[in-house]
């Protein structure tokens, strides 16, 4: 058997002619993110994942894929209508993410290649050109497996938040590369939190039950909006600088989560939260947290009509090598963040396994996030989903 995997560790100004294919892109993203929403989600508390990682990772693995292989991946990402721009896209997303200044912002590429096969130029030339990818060989001999210099790699661009993303015995003599994509994200807030007003308050869960949680509380100005026909209310909380923002969407009801979920499945409808926001005074409290979520992909993907990619008969990954018969065997994804007083640290990773075979008037309104929510770490400029989210106590 033949082993190939990617995986993408996370920690979430268009000024060109293609700033048009880059709010495509991010719509495609977007788009992918609620539907995979719909299959991983809804049965879980609390959830945390990165749609550029997942995303961004399958773009990088089409690049390799043919035929109906090729459609059913491009259909799934919805970037049919981008073509092969969808690659030229992203490479100038990478070269802006890794541009900014205000926060601490990184994303990156690497190719792990199995020595012994033989892979097509083509496929890394086009990850070297497109996702800035770099390409090193796989060391079947390394003191404490092949697995380790690779989680290494991992660990260090995420600072040491995502670790040990393979397990000893993944890799052996039939594996034929590992792909790697990388970002890490650490924001701090453009007006922070004080500590000292951090407090236990009740977090009110579905059926009624209450949870004690800490609580970030501040009178400011931030932008909102009550959107009472979808009976969701959105706040923005920007980080310095202002390209990027935690969105959260809290539904009106204490239990309306659920008409939020099945509001999010409607196309476009992500993108109505992002707008229409303005500012005004608010008595805000929002919960301190930390969410890390694992998740398996193969059957949501699947689900969502990414078929013949996992089939060890049907995948066409000629554009990866024809030496052998290339499929996927396992995504896998991790990610984790953390809300609290100065901002925002976030970090995922995903594994895509192949195998062949002043003087202030008081707050006017209040925004109380003390039940449950989804929450978006988003590109303002962009339009880019970094992380998706929901938070339930």
């Amino acid at each position: 058997m033949l082993y190939l995997a990617v995986i993408l560790a996370v920690v979430g100004q268009l000024v060109s002619a293609d700033q048009q294919q880059q709010l495509s892109l991010s719509s495609a993203s977007a788009d992918f993110s609620q539907r995979l929403y719909q299959n991983v989600a809804l049965d879980k508390a609390n959830i945390i994942y990165s749609p550029y990682s997942i995303h961004s990772a399958l773009s990088m693995t089409s690049l390799g894929a043919r035929g109906d292989t090729a459609a059913e991946m491009t259909t799934t990402l919805g970037t049919t209508s981008l073509g092969d721009s969808v690659h030229l896209t992203y490479k100038e997303l990478i070269e802006q993410m890794n541009s900014v200044h205000e926060v601490q912002l990184h994303t990156g590429n690497a190719i792990f290649v199995n020595p012994y096969y033989q892979i097509a130029p083509k496929f890394i030339e086009d990850t070297s050109n497109d996702y800035f990818a770099r390409t090193a060989n796989i060391d079947l001999t390394a003191n404490g497996g092949p697995e380790k210099p690779i989680n290494d790699y991992i660990a260090a661009q995420t600072e040491n938040m995502i670790k040990d993303v393979l397990q000893p015995g993944s890799i052996d003599g039939s594996t034929v590369m590992i792909l790697v994509n990388t970002i890490f994200f650490n924001g701090t807030w453009a007006k922070t939190f004080e500590k000292f007003k951090t407090r236990q308050q009740e977090f009110k869960q579905l059926a009624g039950a209450v949870k004690q949680v800490d609580m970030m509380h501040d009178d400011r100005s931030i932008k909102i909006k009550r959107d009472n026909a979808n009976g969701v209310d959105v706040a923005e909380l920007p980080f310095k600088g202002g390209r990027f923002s935690l969105y959260i969407a809290l539904p009106q009801k204490v239990d309306g989560i659920t008409d939020l979920e099945k509001l999010l499945a409607q196309p476009n409808k992500v993108n109505d939260l992002f707008t229409g926001l303005n500012y005004v005074r608010v008595q805000l409290a929002i919960p301190k947290f930390k969410t890390e979520t694992t998740l398996s992909l193969n059957k949501p993907l699947k689900d969502m009509g990414m078929v013949k990619a996992f089939s060890p008969m049907a995948a066409d990954f000629t554009g990866i090598t024809q030496s052998a018969q290339v499929y996927i065997s396992q995504v896998l994804h991790k990610a984790m963040i953390e809300v609290q007083e100065t901002g925002t640290v976030a970090a995922a990773a995903t594994v895509i396994g192949m195998v062949a075979l002043a003087v202030l008037s008081p707050p006017q309104e209040t925004f109380i996030a003390d039940h449950p929510f989804v929450y978006f770490l988003r590109d303002n400029v962009s339009g880019e989903i970094l992380f998706q989210g929901k938070f339930s106590g």
